[in-house]
């Protein structure tokens, strides 16, 4: 089981000061949230994370709170990232269809091109299939490779969602 270790002197070390919220719905200060999802990303696999919370032993009694507090943090975090997820994927649908209308324009203007006589007509022909692929590369970019990393993402802010949480008095 892959252990995170948090050492706090108070709950203001851990939740934002400025969120009015009581602590089960209190965001999380943006350096703990920084750090617990660093130590979280260090580790091959998320499903076996726990936290242990360092602290007086008079924060003891809070526990209930400061958990329930990280697991709404992280759940909403998660709710967020498929949000960015699905709108990421939206647009890079629409790119990839204003892509591949670029690509068949282009496509069609270099065929075109080509039965120019001379070095202008190649080099612009040789442009226009250069400009066909290009309008390619974002869509795929977004939809392919940009999925994976947010796949990642929202798969540790899950996990962190759920971790287990434990105390233990210094």
């Amino acid at each position: 089981m892959a252990k995170i270790e948090l050492r706090i002197q108070s709950l203001e070390q851990l939740f934002d000061s400025l969120d009015p919220a009581p602590f089960h719905a209190k965001t999380l200060d943006r350096n703990a949230d920084s750090y617990l999802r660093e130590c979280a990303g260090e580790h091959a696999s998320v499903h076996n994370l726990s936290i242990n919370i360092y602290g007086p032993a008079m924060l003891e009694k809070s526990l209930d709170d400061i958990a329930s507090g990280i697991h709404a943090h992280f759940l909403l975090a998660s709710e967020q990232a498929e949000k960015r997820h699905r709108r990421k994927r939206r647009l890079g649908h629409m790119a990839l269809i204003a892509g591949s209308i670029i690509l068949v324009i282009a496509l069609f203007l270099r065929t075109w091109v080509k039965s120019l006589e001379g070095s202008f007509g190649e080099v612009l022909a040789e442009g226009l299939l250069i400009l066909a692929w290009v309008a390619l590369w974002r869509p795929i970019e977004t939809i392919v490779f940009d999925s994976w990393e947010s796949r990642d993402e929202r798969r540790l802010l899950i996990a962190l969602s759920k971790v287990q949480i434990r105390f233990i008095a210094n």
